[in-house]
């Protein structure tokens, strides 16, 4: 089966979210993918995308890039903002996540419980989060034989 990329570079604009989020869960169901991967998943997406909008300083764009396989999503989203302290993540506080009283730094905790891999990459002035679905494979219809 091969791969499908969707690759985009969008304004740092809340309102670019749920488009992004809708073309997603669209290929997904297109695809057959169970419907409780394309739910996380696009909370996921939404998620990860809203803390680039919320928290990235000194950039006005980030990418996004989403690879679909039969088995899985990979998912990466690169912001050109100073991110934050990598090496707190091994004991993180509970404002990241998102203990009593936390009003904010919940996404990471969501991300976590949502999907199955879940990475933070901080090179140069480049935070990449990379999160992976996974699923029980799924064939992709060959689109020739449908037209």
């Amino acid at each position: 089966m091969a791969q499908i990329e969707l690759q985009l570079t969008l304004p740092r604009d809340a309102r670019y979210v749920g488009i992004l989020r809708r073309v997603s869960e669209s290929l997904l169901r297109g695809l057959h993918v169970p419907q409780p991967s394309i739910e996380d998943v696009a909370v996921a997406l939404s998620e990860a995308c809203g803390n680039v909008i919320r928290h990235a300083t000194g950039t006005h764009e980030y990418g996004v890039r989403l690879s679909v396989d039969a088995d899985h999503c990979s998912i990466e989203v690169r912001d050109l903002g100073p991110g934050f302290d990598l090496e707190g993540l091994d004991e993180p506080p509970v404002e990241l996540t998102g203990g009593p009283g936390a009003e904010d730094g919940r996404g990471l905790g969501l991300l976590e419980a949502l999907m199955d891999d879940l990475e933070f990459v901080r090179e140069d002035d480049t935070t990449t989060v990379r999160l992976v679905k996974r699923w029980e494979a799924v064939g992709f219809a060959n689109g020739a034989d449908r037209a």
